[in-house]
Formats: C-alpha cells, structure tokens, sequence
C-alpha cells in the first residue's frame, strides 16, 4: 500500500502580458551592429597598414561590411531621414559594449565617422 498523497501536476496558468515588438528599437539595433563592423574593419585595416599592408581578406570584409551598410541606408532611409545621426548614435554603443571600455569614446567616434565618409561616398557615386 501506497501512503504518498497523490502528486498533481498544474499546468503553468496561460501568461496574460501582451508580447511586443518594437521594429523602431530592433532596425536601430541592426543599423548600430552594422555600423560597429565596419568601424571596427577599418580599424582593423589601419592595424594592418602600419604593420606593412592592409590583407585582400581585411579589404574584402571593409568593403562587405561597407556594402552592407549602404543596403540598410538605402532601405531605410525613407523611414529614417536623419540615417547617419541614427547611425552615429547606435554605431557608438554597440561599438562601446563589444569593447567592454577597452577603447576611448573619442577613437570609437573617429572610427564611426570613418566609416559613414565612407558611407557618403558609395552613396554620392551611386548618385551620380
């Protein structure tokens, strides 16, 4: 004979917190990890051209990363008129966590700047 009283198992009662999406918050987050890449693929390329020589693989992700940053302009600048202060702005913080403070505010500023001339230039060409 089993004297254990009977284990009943509740079910999780049903959550009623509405799931939202901010897409403004997410496209911003998107725009500021690309912007981080390719500051920090110039910065990588500036490593290697006073080592003697930027790489054809460092070139080639500067250019991916640039690349990848014009199609996000050119897909959401309708939406995000004032594109590059978006981008300066998220570029910065996601540049500033991935290096934990390991790199002044200032070279992450320069570095983000560097990388929108750049921007700005594919831009103009493509303008023209």
């Amino acid at each position: 004979m089993d004297i254990a009283p009977p284990v009943t198992e509740l079910a999780p009662a049903p959550s009623t917190a509405k799931i939202t999406f901010n897409p403004a918050s997410s496209i911003e987050f998107a725009v500021g990890q690309a912007v981080a890449v390719a500051a920090a693929a110039i910065a990588e390329a500036l490593g290697e051209f006073q080592d003697g020589g930027v790489t054809s693989k460092t070139r080639t992700q500067s250019g991916d990363s640039i690349a990848h940053l014009f199609r996000l302009r050119q897909f959401l600048i309708a939406d995000f008129p004032d594109f590059n202060a978006m981008a300066r702005e998220q570029g910065a913080a996601a540049l500033r966590a991935v290096s934990n403070g390991e790199v002044s505010p200032i070279t992450c500023s320069l570095l983000i700047d560097s990388a929108l001339e750049i921007l700005g230039r594919v831009v103009a060409a493509e303008l023209n």
